[in-house]
């Protein structure tokens, strides 16, 4: 009799494990599915929209597009430049900085000035029209008070007609970086102030995308471009097409964009 009595409240222990469990379960679904429905990507038009409105990014001729880092471009966008530039845009970039904190994996004595060279053998791959380097410090180009002045001036001497910046509002997880959001948060607010006849400004790296360009043709020239940027990657432009994966609108490999205008 002892031991059936024993052996119940055992069965009992763990019955009550179990549901404490069950609810530990429950109540993490009920706080992460709206935090998932909040930050995962999800596109907001149609995928014809999308692929429509990058249609409309590759008919642009003079686009400007404005990063933290060396590599930036290549990682994020290199298809999308890379198109135009085929097309006959002129495209011209800016680098806030020289990645000087960056990782140094072939070990170089200067980091920053080799990173400068891969940014610009990059940039002869993708056939970028011109490439400024603002020497701002690496995390800390958003607080540094050079940088809207050195965008305002670059603007009003190129006159692009679409600009390029990371989603400083809805930017897609996980990786966030001061240098990224941070220099895209200037040049928006700069943008705000342009008033009528402004060019629309193309957010990447979203968690809401309305604009797809298709970059499948050029993704080989994508991962090349990435693989210049030696002291980082080691010379690979390996997983790109796992990340640029196009199935949500039907192609092979996309790029995607927030538009604003």
């Amino acid at each position: 009799m002892l031991r059936g009595m024993l052996l119940g409240a055992s069965v009992g222990r763990k019955r009550a494990r179990r549901r404490r469990w069950l609810w530990a379960l429950v109540a993490v679904a009920v706080v992460t599915a709206p935090l998932y429905a909040v930050f995962r990507v999800s596109l907001t038009v149609s995928p014809a929209a999308a692929l429509e409105a990058g249609t409309g990014l590759l008919a642009k001729r003079k686009v400007l597009a404005i990063v933290g880092h060396p590599d930036d471009l290549e990682w994020y966008v290199g298809g999308t430049l890379r198109r135009l530039s085929d097309a006959g845009a002129d495209v011209q970039v800016v680098v806030a900085t020289s990645g000087e904190k960056g990782p140094n994996r072939t070990r170089v004595a200067d980091l920053p000035a080799v990173r400068v060279r891969e940014q610009q053998a990059a940039g002869r791959i993708n056939g970028y029209t011109r490439i400024r380097f603002l020497g701002l410090p690496d995390r800390g180009a958003a607080k540094d008070a050079r940088l809207l002045p050195d965008v305002q001036a670059i603007y009003r001497e190129v006159q692009p007609d679409a600009l390029i910046v990371f989603d400083p509002q809805l930017p897609s997880l996980p990786y966030l970086h001061v240098d990224h959001q941070g220099t895209a948060r200037a040049v928006l607010g700069f943008w705000h102030t342009l008033g009528a006849g402004r060019p629309p400004i193309y957010l990447f790296q979203t968690r809401r995308p309305d604009v797809a360009v298709d970059i499948s043709a050029v993704m080989d020239t994508k991962e090349r471009a990435l693989a210049q940027h030696v002291t980082q990657n080691g010379g690979s432009g390996a997983g790109m097409r796992q990340l640029f994966g196009g199935k949500t609108v039907g192609v092979r490999y996309t790029e995607y964009f927030r538009v604003l205008r």
